[in-house]
């Protein structure tokens, strides 16, 4: 077995998005600009954690309604509660510890915002999105949109801690999120001290996300909000230097043209046109 290390740290970037949602963006972090910044974490595009927060009777913090096409949102509530809605008649709820999968293949608009109750009396609310990019093949699939309640997905026990398994094989707990780009994806709390091994294919890009308190991997200390990205090998190991949330990351890239402008990620600038294009004349869909 061969422990990867460490090849770069990337601090998050502390930004807002939405309806003045605070956010810190992890991928692309402090630093990573254009196409290479996508190409460093493939199949990943972008992580923001948002919150935690305390959202304010009265609030309309959220995301309003805005469009996605050529790949799909994996969004994990850790506190809070979010409600879902999309061009294609899809809806749900978010629960803490749940998470919602959607394809925006060729083209969907939707929204997330705080539940009634939170509108009227405020509350609590973290989380975790990430976006998985879709093969070129995939890209003008038929947009979807599927929730996984926190039943479906409970945490499991392990030596100096618990983990929450939302895509692939960790621990040997699967997750229940599939998608085209072959992804493991999952949430890890460890006390102070405790150490985790896990086997991972060699080439795929691995990463670990401190959400909160820190850990040290291969001699590296990673704080909270720093993505560490890891190099060549076929396993990670890791220890708690207090306790710890951490996101875990791995992917087998997919090793296409990216190209990009804000929620459209395709393969050529043509492509971009026109899903520019498509969105502005409505064959995206509509949110009444």
């Amino acid at each position: 077995m061969s422990f990867k290390s460490v090849v770069s740290l990337i601090p998050g970037l502390p930004t807002q998005d939405g309806n003045r949602v605070p956010l810190t963006r992890l991928v692309p972090g402090q630093g990573q600009h254009g196409a290479e910044a996508f190409h460093a974490m493939d199949p990943f595009l972008l992580m923001d954690h948002f919150g935690p927060m305390v959202l304010p009777p009265g609030t309309d913090a959220g995301f309003p309604p805005h469009p996605h096409r050529g790949f799909q949102t994996l969004t994990y509530l850790i506190q809070g509660a979010f409600r879902h809605r999309d061009s294609t008649g899809g809806s749900g709820l978010l629960r803490p510890g749940g998470a919602q999968l959607m394809n925006a293949g060729s083209g969907i608009i939707h929204e997330e915002m705080p539940v009634p109750e939170h509108l009227e009396t405020g509350g609590g609310i973290e989380g975790v999105q990430l976006w998985i990019n879709l093969p070129k093949t995939e890209k003008g699939t038929a947009p979807g949109y599927t929730d996984f309640q926190p039943e479906t997905m409970p945490w499991s026990a392990i030596s100096g801690g618990r983990i929450r398994v939302l895509a692939g094989t960790w621990a040997g707990v699967t997750g229940p999120a599939q998608t085209p780009a072959k992804i493991a994806y999952a949430h890890l709390e460890l006390e102070a001290a405790a150490r985790f091994e896990h086997s991972v294919p060699a080439g795929w890009t691995t990463a670990v996300v401190p959400l909160h308190g820190a850990i040290h991997l291969d001699g590296t200390a990673v704080p909270a909000n720093t993505v560490a990205l890891l190099g060549e090998g076929d396993a990670l190991a890791l220890v708690a230097t207090s306790p710890v949330s951490l996101m875990l990351l791995a992917g087998e890239p997919l090793r296409e043209p990216i190209a990009h402008y804000g929620p459209f990620v395709m393969n050529t600038r043509e492509e971009i046109e026109e899903a520019l294009l498509d969105y502005q004349q409505g064959r995206m869909g509509h949110l009444d």
